[in-house]
């Protein structure tokens, strides 16, 4: 298999020591820098965080290097800060990568570098978006009607109790995956009177996720839902939620397919999960980059679509999950 999942410690290093690392990224004629090597074009795939989620992406680039014959470097940047993606993106560029597929950690702050990404090589996006740059496609979901859906589940969860206050957590809410989905759950609450609070920033640290669920639950005695837009909120909203001794505990509705927020889900501490489908994520962003490398023509959209998963559809979408992590 080709694709490595690289830390940024070491990370020039790392590649000037691989020998096959010899291609400079696809440019226009004339630009500086070394003409591509022989060998498979290499992309390298940015992630906005380390999470859990990505290692099912992982599996989706996997397929599309054995299926497209190139290679791929996954690069997660460990704390999901705006200052590090930033230094791998100029990593990037000098490296002798071919395609970048990112998930940009702030749209707007990283518009201007994304766009010098792109005139050295194809830029695209995945995951969160950043419309106002030069990438050529975005690949991943329809957030704002991921965030109706999470509304829709926490109403099913609520039942009529329709009075109280709804807290939402999440690492960042300047990236464009989290307004959206905030924006598509305000969409479907505001109207019931239910009081929806600020929401709770946690900066992808997983203690003070979990903090942030132990302060809103002793803060607000009147809190009846809580809502976790990233992957990792859904275990820190069960883990907080189980072991208070509140007597009314809030519903949950958490994102995407992390185990722990599966398993919580199976037991009812979870009401819903609104999951993504983020193996087509690494599979399709890579699908893409090898067919503009073609001098294809490529949508500017590729949404592989959400599901939302309870007890009564979780044992089939566990299992259909379980073949993609083989």
């Amino acid at each position: 298999m080709m694709m490595r999942s690289v830390a940024r410690v070491g990370l020039i290093v790392a590649f000037a020591a691989i020998t096959t690392i010899g291609a400079a990224g696809c440019k226009k004629s004339g630009e500086g820098g070394a003409a591509p090597a022989a060998g498979p074009p290499k992309f390298a795939f940015v992630t906005n965080n380390s999470a859990g989620f990505w290692n099912i992406a992982v599996k989706g680039i996997q397929k599309a290097e054995q299926d497209f014959g190139i290679k791929v470097e996954v690069l997660r940047p460990l704390k999901g800060e705006l200052a590090e993606q930033q230094r791998y993106l100029e990593d990037v560029m000098v490296l002798g990568f071919q395609g970048l597929a990112v998930s940009p950690v702030n749209p707007d702050s990283m518009t201007p570098l994304l766009d010098r990404v792109a005139e050295k090589m194809p830029v695209i996006c995945h995951d969160s978006d950043a419309p106002k740059s030069k990438r050529i496609a975005y690949v991943g979901t329809n957030n704002t009607e991921a965030g109706r859906a999470a509304g829709a589940a926490a109403l099913k969860a609520l039942g009529d109790k329709r009075k109280g206050k709804v807290a939402l957590f999440v690492g960042r809410i300047d990236m464009q995956n989290a307004i959206e989905r905030r924006a598509g759950v305000e969409e479907v609450l505001k109207p019931t009177g239910l009081e929806i609070l600020p929401v709770f920033l946690d900066g992808t640290d997983r203690a003070k996720a979990k903090k942030n669920v132990e302060d809103a639950l002793a803060r607000y005695p009147d809190l009846v839902l809580t809502i976790g837009l990233w992957s990792y909120n859904g275990p820190s909203l069960a883990g907080a939620i189980r072991a208070s001794s509140r007597k009314d505990k809030p519903a949950i509705v958490a994102f995407d397919e992390d185990e722990e927020t599966l398993k919580a889900v199976e037991e009812g501490v979870i009401y819903a999960t609104v999951v993504q489908k983020p193996f087509e994520f690494g599979y399709q962003s890579m699908k893409l980059l090898k067919e503009i490398k073609d001098g294809k023509q490529v949508p500017a959209v590729v949404n592989p679509g959400i599901d939302t998963i309870s007890k009564e559809n979780l044992s089939a979408f566990w299992t259909r999950l379980k073949e993609l992590q083989k």
